[in-house]
């Protein structure tokens, strides 16, 4: 009979080797790498920094990289050139590179409205669009979606005497403190930091729109999806689980938006991601609709970047990801 001390050994021994060979193996649950690049660091995309923060990419298998190219071009150019997985931004950008040649696909909805308001001072007598008539506006340097709504807005309105001043996107609100405009089309959250000033908004296009406008998406390649389904699908599902989670769970969406967002006001902040939730900016889940889809190209018919029937919805967007994701 085998004596216990010589039993004790040979088990130990045993646990060694196996442990040992285990180290050596490839690990079988690595993390699958995937990079996305975001057009800005936005709290628009909060889905994105909750997904990563809360840990849902990691619980699907993936390790996610964020990096921000500085415009949505730059992203879906990072995506072209194999440097990115996904790119986040206007999936009309995306349309466009494919008009040049580009097989890009939108998969995954993470704006689902217009995040766009009109402010204007306290003490202005401007209280809606037909008092803007022979002002001046300021608005981002194009191209930017709240500029191309703007735009089209007068247009509808037949608001020809109204006059644009441009700057860069983020400082739409120096020209109406400086006096050069009479109101700003702002995103967030300099729409809540001018209201903490005593601004008021004296137009709403995300009530326009009500959540129904494919603002910003992520897209990928064609070939992704062809080589990497599930990777595709998992990232999907990420993103899923975080639209989700903010609409059940708030405080986790102001959580992460203030720690991504250090150095503005936690008060504006919070203000700021709860409008947004409000108004449905935030999808709860991430499916794209072909009516969402339809009012992003319809704007860029209006303004002469795309042809009527040039584009289709079977041709830009693969629903099927995010469809798996919400069953």
């Amino acid at each position: 009979m085998e004596s216990l001390t010589m039993k004790y050994f040979r088990t130990l021994f045993s646990a060694t080797v196996i442990a040992a060979a285990c180290a050596a193996a490839p690990s079988s649950f690595a993390a699958e790498k995937a990079v996305i690049y975001q057009a800005f660091q936005s709290i628009q995309y909060l889905p994105l920094y909750v997904a990563m923060n809360e840990g849902l990419f990691t619980k699907h298998g993936l390790e996610v990289q964020k990096v921000t190219a500085g415009g949505g071009a730059q992203g879906v150019a990072a995506v072209i050139g194999g440097h990115a997985d996904f790119s986040l931004q206007d999936p009309m950008t995306a349309v466009l590179a494919n008009l040049k040649g580009a097989s890009l696909v939108n998969v995954a909805m993470v704006v689902s409205g217009v995040p766009v308001w009109m402010v204007a001072p306290p003490n202005s007598p401007i209280k809606s669009i037909a008092d803007l008539k022979d002002q001046t506006i300021s608005a981002a340097l194009p191209p930017s979606t709240s500029t191309y709504l703007l735009q089209n807005l007068l247009k509808e309105k037949g608001l020809s005497n109204v006059k644009l001043n441009t700057v860069s996107i983020g400082t739409e609100i120096s020209p109406v403190t400086a006096g050069r405009a009479a109101a700003a089309t702002l995103y967030q959250p300099q729409v809540e930091q001018a209201l903490a000033n005593g601004y008021k908004i004296v137009y709403d296009f995300a009530k326009q729109y009500d959540g129904v406008y494919a603002f910003s998406t992520i897209d990928t390649l064609k070939a992704t999806i062809q080589k990497r389904p599930q990777m595709v699908q998992s990232f999907v599902s990420a993103i899923a689980d975080a639209e989700k989670l903010m609409q059940a769970n708030p405080q986790v969406a102001y959580r992460v938006a203030v720690a991504e967002f250090p150095s503005l006001d936690k008060s504006v902040v919070e203000a700021a991601v709860k409008r947004l939730l409000d108004q449905k900016i935030y999808p709860a889940t991430p499916s794209i609709s072909k009516q969402a889809f339809q009012a992003g190209l319809d704007l860029q018919i209006s303004i002469g970047n795309i042809k009527a029937g040039e584009v289709t919805y079977d041709s830009a967007v693969d629903n099927s990801f995010a469809e798996k994701a919400g069953k």
